[in-house]
């Protein structure tokens, strides 16, 4: 045990003298094949260059003149010339127009020109609207319609109203208290002259009525004059009551109601009053509408005789024979 003891001490001796490693041998160190590799780069995303405009051409300084050089000198202003690089301009020749003359006439519209046709301008008429055109055309006078007598009489004109007799409402009535004279009661529509515009539903209604109207004289065999016709259309009126008493040129007015369309019976007017009888102010609309009436429906009826049959007078003459 000893003799192992010392053998060990005197190889560990030997051995921590000795030079481990030598000059000449090749030192391997583990580890050292990471040393070469360098660690990746990352990507870095450059920016695009910019495009650089080429820099704006310097204006060349104008030629300045020498100091003792003066410009003439002239009182008109000076001319605008183009420049050298351009051509001279040309003058351009106006067309040949004449100026427009004023005049008191209306606006007329242009016509059309169809080849080599000659035209003439006619006055400025506005566009009537095609619901206008089309019933005019329908109300035309045909040729296998009787036509009736004209129904309304013009009888005067103001700065308002149009009045027409309507002959068809003419009635002659004796004179209460009075045993042989007779009044005529006659019915005047007014019409205005420029009438206001009406809105969809009335001229609607109004166009209906008056077409209900023409029709139902069509299918009896009849058709209105052209002047009736334009009264009729106007369904927007005045209407006036009146009595008329020839013998004494006397007029007495009863009632006036609006109408649009047709009438209604139930008029309220006042009663006949001996008291109510006017005489007439000549220039009156009251006295035009007296004297045109009366022109119209003559004076015959207003005496008692003017209502006899040929059996009255005949038993008139016998009793004045027979007397």
């Amino acid at each position: 045990m000893r003799k192992k003891f010392i053998t060990g001490a005197a190889v560990l001796a030997l051995l921590m003298n000795s030079p481990q490693v030598s000059a000449e041998e090749d030192v391997v160190i583990f580890g050292g094949e990471f040393d070469n590799e360098t660690p990746a780069q990352k990507k870095i995303d450059k920016p695009a260059p910019k495009k650089e405009l080429p820099p704006k051409p310097k204006a060349k300084p104008k030629d300045k003149p020498p100091e003792n050089s003066k410009a003439p000198e002239s009182k008109s202003p000076p001319e605008n010339k183009p420049p050298n690089n351009l051509p001279p301009q040309q003058p351009v020749e106006k067309p040949n127009v004449k100026p427009p003359v004023e005049t008191d006439q209306p606006f007329k519209s242009p016509s059309e020109i169809a080849g080599n046709q000659k035209t003439v301008d006619e006055p400025y008429k506005p566009a009537e609207p095609t619901r206008q055109i089309v019933r005019d055309a329908y109300y035309e006078p045909q040729e296998d319609l009787e036509t009736l007598k004209p129904r309304f009489i013009k009888l005067a004109v103001d700065e308002t109203y149009t009045y027409y007799l309507d002959k068809s409402s003419v009635q002659w009535k004796k004179m209460p208290y009075s045993s042989s004279e007779y009044i005529a009661d006659v019915w005047i529509r007014m019409v205005e002259r420029q009438p206001k515009a009406l809105d969809s539903n009335m001229a609607a209604y109004g166009a209906d009525n008056f077409r209900a109207e023409i029709d139902l004289a069509r299918e009896r065999g009849y058709q209105y004059s052209p002047e009736d016709l334009k009264v009729l259309r106007r369904q927007a009126y005045v209407l006036e009551h009146y009595y008329l008493r020839p013998k004494t040129k006397q007029i007495q007015f009863l009632c006036e109601l609006e109408v649009f369309g047709r009438p209604q019976n139930t008029v309220n007017e006042r009663a006949y009053d001996y008291q109510n009888w006017e005489n007439l102010v000549p220039g009156s609309v009251e006295s035009i509408i007296y004297a045109a009436t009366i022109k119209t429906i003559g004076k015959s009826k207003a005496k008692e005789r003017g209502h006899m049959n040929f059996f009255d007078m005949l038993d008139e003459y016998a009793r004045i024979a027979l007397g």
